[in-house]
């Protein structure tokens, strides 16, 4: 397989204009949404800030700031995870552009998987409440792992000899921050997972692993 250094080399032009999308995204969300994006990227630090717009937002699902930064963890995500493809030595026959509109798609099916079955889920058992609670936490702090993560895949892509270290240096800040991520998450929603222990477990390993699960077999 070819060398993640040579692939990139290749590819710079199509990467560079995934960055350029990333980075405009961020500066309409700098421009309309200053301290929102500001308390978002300390959201692992210090999370009351965004908490408080939970109860002023009528739809945290489907807002302007949320679908910007759904962006953003798209392009991100599936950057990343093209970019451990080699790590990982997959075999595939696509590389460049067409290997990645394929993990963007993937990843995308997998993001509404999870949603659709969270919402179910929480329909049935009459948890609308914990669900908006829970997913909204979810969302800030994923929202927050990709900003801290940005700084690194740039290094990936234009570094010419540590393109490989840099990528696994990478993929163990990421393990490590998602890790972090529910332990936040477990720890905001403490009252609610203790009163509803049995159906909170439930709804985390439908809502990751039941997705994940489903893209595989559908592409395997």
């Amino acid at each position: 397989m070819i060398e993640a250094e040579n692939i990139i080399s290749q590819n710079n032009d199509w990467i560079t204009i995934i960055f350029l999308i990333i980075f405009i995204v961020l500066a309409v969300q700098k421009f309309l949404f200053a301290n929102r994006l500001l308390f978002t990227s300390i959201f692992f630090l210090k999370n009351n800030k965004l908490t408080s717009y939970f109860n002023k937002e009528k739809n945290i699902f489907f807002n302007l700031f949320q679908i910007l930064s759904f962006s953003v963890q798209l392009l991100s995500i599936s950057l990343l995870l093209y970019f451990l493809t080699d790590v990982f030595n997959v075999k595939t026959s696509n590389i460049g552009y067409i290997l990645y509109l394929k993990i963007l798609i993937g990843v995308g099916l997998y993001f509404l998987a999870r949603f659709l079955i969270g919402l179910f889920l929480a329909v049935i058992f009459n948890l609308e409440t914990i669900h908006k609670k829970i997913y909204y936490d979810k969302v800030n702090l994923t929202n927050n792992l990709i900003l801290w993560l940005l700084p690194f895949l740039v290094l990936i892509s234009y570094s010419k000899y540590f393109s490989h270290i840099i990528l696994k240096i990478t993929l163990i800040i990421f393990i490590i921050l998602a890790i972090l991520r529910y332990g936040i998450l477990i720890a905001n929603n403490k009252k609610l997972t203790i009163n509803n222990l049995f159906y909170f477990i439930l709804y985390l390993c439908a809502l990751e692993i039941a997705p994940l699960v489903i893209i595989i077999k559908s592409t395997i």
